[in-house]
């Protein structure tokens, strides 16, 4: 099962003949609360500015890179800026040279992606429902150790499950794979909003060929400015640099990204506004008849076979097409994904769902 990117509404736009302006998207998880004001002043600064836009931009964008340096509490040679964790994960597995790669699945489909683009093989490895998409550390062990994997990736808080693993226990299981050998890439591009789930928090070292990878843009609502920055020891560090192009990020991104992370309310009120709502959505789903999982970020995954539709995607047309409102399917039929929204926004979906009850002699909805 794979995660594909939400938020293209043009193409479903196009697909469904709706207006992809008057489409509710609870596919891609952006934070609703819109960026930092911050980030709105620079950019109407800089158009007055044409000095700015006129000269290239830092290439290894050095005060970005002292400022995350700071925060992550780690040597600033550790620290690789580019346009985007996706663009990351591109040339963090060209610079490990993987061959063979072990992914707990469902994954994020840009898993699958950049390693086909580096020739690698894609190894899967079934997260169980029945143990709510918990990651065991000795059955991942045991697979890498069986098919001979180079690699192994992995997300936390997991997308799309929105599983959070203990940073304690992935920290442990880098250790053990590294024995095998076997290096591991940690997206933690949802860590933001489980910042106590990180590989490194508490002041744990960096593994010798772990490579963690995050993102600017979805916490802070931006994700049109690409940025995002990776960790990961020097020698390693230096070969995703080496495999970068030689301006990676803009000038107005990384000023952008300076400007979010200095703005500790805004991330205090994300994290308030994100558990009350999330609450609120996972209790309202599970009175649907919905079975949900745990979320630790800001979407929620969910089994709607109970109540809905037999096929979720039959659900998914139905709601863009009778409500407006897109939300996320996988190749397995019994999973949908909705991203944690504004209150009067999750209203609005349940409000839609509530009107497709189950069939009593079919198992499949029918319209009220």
């Amino acid at each position: 099962m794979t995660a594909v990117h939400g938020g293209d509404l043009i193409a479903i736009g196009q697909a469904f003949g709706r207006d992809p302006a008057a489409l509710l998207d609870f596919s891609a998880n952006i934070n609703p609360l819109g960026p930092p004001v911050a980030v709105s002043a620079l950019l109407r600064a800089a158009a007055e500015r044409p000095t700015l836009l006129g000269a290239y931009p830092d290439p290894r964008a050095r005060k970005l890179t002292a400022a995350l340096a700071a925060r992550a509490a780690i040597a600033e040679h550790a620290i690789v800026v580019a346009n985007g964790s996706a663009a990351l994960l591109d040339v963090s597995v060209r610079a490990l040279a993987v061959r063979r790669c072990v992914v707990p699945v469902p994954a994020f489909s840009e898993y699958a992606r950049a390693l086909a683009a580096a020739g690698a093989e894609m190894i899967p490895f079934e997260l169980r429902a029945d143990e709510a998409f918990a990651l065991d550390a000795e059955r991942l062990t045991a697979r890498v150790r069986e098919v001979g994997a180079d690699t192994c990736l992995l997300s936390n808080p997991h997308n799309p499950t929105g599983r959070g693993e203990p940073g304690a226990g992935l920290h442990a299981l880098a250790a053990r794979l590294e024995r095998v050998p076997c290096a591991m890439i940690v997206d933690e591009a949802f860590v933001d909003y489980a910042p106590g789930l990180s590989v490194l928090d508490a002041g744990r070292p960096l593994g010798a060929r772990t490579i963690v990878l995050r993102s600017l843009t979805k916490f802070y609502g931006i994700p049109a400015l690409r940025i995002g920055y990776g960790i990961a020891p020097a020698a390693i560090a230096e070969r995703i640099r080496a495999l970068l192009p030689s301006w990676p990020v803009g000038t107005l991104e990384q000023q952008a990204a300076l400007a979010v992370l200095a703005d500790a309310p805004y991330a205090q009120e994300t994290l308030r506004t994100n558990a009350s709502a999330r609450a609120a959505l996972v209790s309202d789903l599970e009175r649907l008849g919905a079975r949900t999982f745990v979320p630790a970020a800001n979407f929620v995954f969910c089994d709607v076979r109970r109540r809905f539709a037999a096929d979720a995607t039959v659900l998914r047309d139905a709601l863009i097409h009778e409500h407006g409102i897109v939300v996320r399917t996988f190749d397995d039929p019994r999973y949908l994904r909705v991203a944690v929204r504004t209150p009067k926004d999750n209203t609005r979906l349940i409000n839609a769902l509530s009107t497709y009850p189950a069939n009593p002699n079919t198992g499949v909805y029918r319209k009220r």
